[in-house]
């Protein structure tokens, strides 16, 4: 298990000090969150060139880009948003294949629920939706990563994994923290996710993530935990990875993972 942090701490800081700040504070990677006006530049409007610099920078600093996280979804009932979120899926696929990342992070909520029949519908759309978003995917190396988040449970998460037939480009990004604050336990949310976890977001906010931690670790979870800690005004952004960093070695340390 490595460690990396999304830039919603640093959202003014170019790519490169990004890197600095990663290698200054032993983070084994960077977590890109596009779409959300952060001046690191990877955005799809960048274009081929920078993605190239961008992964000629990290792997010169020996640093991962642990996913590339977008702000799509296909819980929409309209048919046109959803069929122009997939074309900009699609573009961001070619984004984080170029910039040598094989994680892209997409939502899955808010999930509807009231109304008769409403959620088995969403669940219906949303499964043709990531098939062929998966499919793109895995073409290009790249694992599609739906996260746990606001009412989009570890249980939701399971049922799109059963109705899209465990679609090898198709893999969850879990938070657990948002399981927690929707009714389920760790045990209970990692039963839906287990062995398709490819990315994990998490604060030091309550979370248990010793637990998480342990059932990753004994399925042979490789990927990143991402620190993923939204900015308050006047907050030390580094501060808070310093933090986190300290953390999560004395916490690996002690479980043994």
């Amino acid at each position: 298990m490595k460690l990396s942090f999304m830039s919603f701490l640093f959202p003014q800081m170019p790519y490169r000090d990004l890197i600095g700040m990663a290698r200054k504070h032993g983070y084994y990677g960077i977590e890109y969150r596009a779409e959300a006006s952060h001046k690191h530049g990877l955005e799809i409007e960048a274009g081929p060139g920078v993605w190239k610099e961008v992964r000629r920078a990290m792997a010169d600093a020996g640093l991962e880009t642990s996913c590339v996280a977008t702000g799509v979804k296909f819980c929409s009932p309209d048919k046109a948003d959803r069929d122009a979120k997939l074309d900009r899926l699609f573009a961001f696929v070619d984004l984080t294949a170029a910039v040598g990342c094989s994680r892209i992070r997409i939502f899955g909520d808010p999930l509807p629920n009231a109304g008769r029949g409403a959620r088995e519908e969403n669940y219906r759309v949303q499964a043709e939706y990531i098939v062929r978003a998966a499919d793109r995917a895995h073409k290009a190396g790249v694992k599609l990563c739906l996260e746990t988040h606001s009412n989009f449970r570890a249980f939701d998460a399971g049922e799109l994994l059963f109705r899209t037939a465990y679609h090898p480009g198709f893999w969850v990004n879990w938070h657990l923290e948002h399981c927690l604050k929707h009714g389920e336990d760790v045990d209970e949310a990692y039963r839906h996710v287990k062995g398709r976890v490819a990315h994990a977001h998490f604060s030091f906010g309550g979370s248990h993530i010793d637990r998480q931690m342990q059932l990753l670790a004994a399925e042979g979870f490789g990927g990143f935990f991402s620190v993923e800690v939204m900015p308050k005004e006047g907050e030390d952004g580094e501060k808070v990875i310093v933090e986190h960093v300290a953390r999560w070695r004395q916490l690996r340390e002690q479980l043994g993972v």
